[in-house]
C-alpha cells in the first residue's frame, strides 16, 4: 500500500482522525463543483454577469417600464411585457434558449391526434330478424349483454320469443384532449331545448284560453255582454279556483305530450 506524499507515517499513529473535518472538506469540494457548473457549465440557465452589466440591465428594465425604451422582443418577434416576473421569460436550461422568450410558457408541444367530435346519439347499425347467439337475452342486441342492458326486463325475452328485437347500437371510441374530457357541455345539442320551449308555450296558451273562456262564461251569467275584452277578474276566490282548474288541464296536456 502506498501512502500519499503529504501524509507521513508518524502522523498515522499520533494524529487523531477528525470525521467532522473530513465531512467539511467533502462538502466544500461538492459546493465548489456545483458552483463551477452553475457559473461555467452547460447546466446554467442564466449567464454570469458582472456588476456593471447587471446595473445596465436594471437601468434598461426601468426605462422599458417607463416607456423610454422599446420592449424586448422574443425569437418569434413578439414583445415581452417588462412588468411580468423575471422567471417567466427566462426559459429552462434544457431548452437552450439564448435570450428571453415566452414560447415555453405557451403550448409549444405538438398534440396527438385528438378529436373534437362526439358520439352519434341514437345511431343504429343493424336490425336483426331473429335472435343471434351471444346477443342480449332481453332485447336481442349484440352491442351489450343482459347484465349491462338499459331496457326494462321483459316478461319473455327476445331469446325465447324472437320478436321486437332491438337494433345494434353504434359503438364509438375516440380520444379527447384535456379540455374535451372536462367540458361539461361537450356534445350538447342546442336544438334539443326546442321541445322544452314548445311545451311551456303550449301550457301558457292553454292556460290563457281557459281563463278567457271562464271570463266569457261569467259575463254571460251576469248578462253583461259589453266590453268583454276589458273586464278583469276581481274576485280572488274565483281566481284561485280558475288557476287550479287551469293547472289541472295543463297537467293533462303534458301527460298527453
Amino acid at each position: 500500500m502506498e501512502w500519499p506524499e503529504d501524509v507521513l507515517p508518524e502522523q498515522l499513529t499520533t494524529t487523531p482522525i477528525s470525521y467532522s473535518t473530513m465531512a467539511n472538506k467533502h462538502l466544500s469540494s461538492h459546493r465548489s463543483v456545483a458552483l463551477s457548473f452553475s457559473f461555467h457549465g452547460r447546466y446554467s440557465s442564466v449567464a454570469f454577469k458582472s456588476r456593471e452589466d447587471h446595473r445596465k440591465q436594471m437601468e434598461l428594465e426601468e426605462a422599458r417600464k417607463a416607456g423610454l425604451a422599446p420592449w424586448d422582443v422574443d425569437e418569434d418577434g413578439k414583445e415581452i411585457n417588462p412588468y411580468i416576473p423575471q422567471y417567466m421569460p427566462s426559459a429552462p436550461w434544457y431548452l437552450n434558449a439564448e435570450r428571453p422568450r415566452l414560447k415555453h410558457q405557451r403550448k409549444w408541444k405538438s398534440d396527438p391526434n385528438y378529436t373534437k367530435s362526439w358520439y352519434d346519439r341514437g345511431a343504429k347499425i343493424y336490425q336483426a330478424d331473429k335472435y343471434r347467439k351471444g346477443a342480449c337475452e332481453n332485447c336481442g342486441a349484440m352491442t351489450h349483454t343482459t347484465k349491462t342492458r338499459m331496457e326494462r326486463p321483459r316478461k319473455l325475452g327476445a331469446k325465447w320469443t324472437s320478436k321486437n328485437l332491438a337494433p345494434d347500437e353504434k359503438i364509438e371510441t375516440f380520444e379527447l384532449d384535456y379540455d374535451g374530457k372536462r367540458d361539461r357541455w361537450n356534445g350538447y345539442d342546442a336544438t334539443s331545448y326546442a321541445h322544452v320551449i314548445e311545451r311551456y308555450e303550449a301550457c301558457d296558451e292553454a292556460r290563457n284560453k281557459f281563463l278567457k273562456d271562464q271570463q266569457l262564461k261569467k259575463l254571460e251569467e251576469k248578462g253583461n255582454t259589453q266590453n268583454m275584452e276589458e273586464v278583469v277578474i276581481d274576485d280572488e276566490d274565483n281566481e284561485e279556483t280558475l288557476v287550479l282548474e287551469a293547472l289541472s288541464q295543463i297537467q293533462t296536456l303534458t301527460l298527453l305530450h
